[in-house]
């Protein structure tokens, strides 16, 4: 005999577990939660978000979203005091947080919660957490994670890969970000179905009135062209490609501005710049959460990374119609077709090669833009959505 409550479809509640102070920050992972969230709780799902506290100021506004954040405490609280902290110790303090502190907070509260449906943001520290506390979950694997770990410690790449392998031996399911990632796991004999990132189409489509950003932007270009990096300014993320194909390019027509736009420590980069005589071709915009503005204003997109999964700023650029000139790897591979829909080069010679094509030849741009948006069309954040919860089975 069953009660009316009996037949009540129970709330489906998927908890996202994240080595991160999600909302206070802006990366990939946080970019991909922040904008899926709304588009799973339209179809019924209660989203929870375990991150952990931070003196930071929000990056993402969360008021009218409905995702549910846990902060959980962190000795990385103060942020400025623990990046000092952390050059200081030339990084080991980010190390004994990521395998001694944060597994230990985070498990006890996740043995305590008991989440049904635990996906774990990325396999090392996140899934490392969930073995801990005996709680099945789902692991989700965004690019190269042990490459992307062991900076600049580079000799504890070999054995992170292994405890990666392990953890993800031990998941429910994993999730790819992208086909590049699917294949990098497949060749370690881990299976996986991609999830891919998403755009809101309609966002970056449609003209924006211009703002602050924009504004300053077309200051700083003084009217030239302007070619957009958009990504963490660090060497996986191709910071150092993209200055040598800016000297490569003003070698041969120095009328264009490279606005790198992102966070990270960029005092090498500069440093580079500047030897490489760039002063005033390569200019460090900083962190941004308005990035239509700069593609908007942009000319091309340079895509450039090492082995970090699909990229949203470039699914970003082609719903925004920004022709892109891409490392030819599978990361970008994946996302256009050479010719079709945007270009690809090998290092910074055929890099600048294809940005001086494009500067020079206004329709051929405007015809790879249109391809592109025309493509991302396939990754708007409903179908992603779908793809996501039926991935979870």
């Amino acid at each position: 005999m069953h009660s009316e409550t009996d037949s009540t479809p129970r709330e489906v509640e998927v908890t996202f577990l994240i080595y991160s102070p999600f909302p206070k920050y802006s990366g990939g992972r946080e970019n991909w939660l922040h904008n899926l969230a709304p588009y799973l709780i339209e179809r019924g799902t209660r989203v929870r978000v375990i991150a952990f506290a931070t003196d930071r100021a929000p990056f993402y506004a969360l008021e009218r979203s409905g995702i549910e954040v846990v902060a959980l405490p962190s000795v990385r609280y103060f942020f400025r005091a623990f990046t000092f902290l952390n050059r200081a110790t030339l990084g080991v303090l980010r190390y004994v947080d990521l395998f001694f502190f944060y597994p230990i907070v985070a498990s006890l509260y996740v043995a305590f919660t008991r989440p049904r449906k635990l996906i774990c943001m990325n396999p090392v520290p996140e899934g490392i957490v969930a073995l801990i506390a005996r709680v099945p979950y789902v692991a989700s694997v965004r690019g190269d994670v042990p490459k992307g770990l062991s900076e600049p410690l580079t000799f504890l790449e070999r054995p992170l890969r292994r405890l990666e392998s392990f953890v993800l031996r031990r998941a429910r399911k994993v999730l790819a970000n992208g086909v590049d990632t699917q294949q990098r796991l497949a060749s370690a004999g881990i299976g996986s179905t991609v999830v891919p990132n998403g755009v809101d189409l309609a966002w970056f489509a449609e003209p924006a009135p211009g703002g602050d950003l924009a504004i300053e932007i077309e200051r700083r270009a003084r009217g030239r062209p302007v070619i957009a990096f958009i990504a963490t300014i660090d060497e996986m993320h191709g910071a150092t490609d993209a200055i040598d194909c800016a000297a490569e390019l003003k070698e041969r027509d120095p009328n264009f501005m490279l606005a790198m736009v992102g966070k990270g420590a960029t005092g090498a980069f500069k440093s580079r710049a500047h030897a490489l005589g760039l002063d005033g071709w390569v200019d460090f915009i900083g962190e941004s959460s308005s990035v239509v503005e700069v593609l908007q204003k942009s000319s091309i997109f340079l895509g450039l990374s090492r082995g970090n999964g699909m990229s949203m700023s470039a699914l970003e650029a082609m719903a925004a119609g920004v022709p892109m000139v891409a490392r030819d790897a599978l990361t970008y591979r994946q996302l256009i077709e050479d010719e079709r829909s945007g270009l690809l080069g090998s290092g910074p010679k055929e890099l600048a090669d294809c940005c001086l094509r494009l500067l020079s030849e206004p329709e051929t741009a405007r015809t790879l833009g249109r391809a592109a948006q025309a493509r991302a069309r396939d990754y708007d954040w409903p179908r992603v959505a779908e793809i996501f919860l039926a991935g979870l089975g």
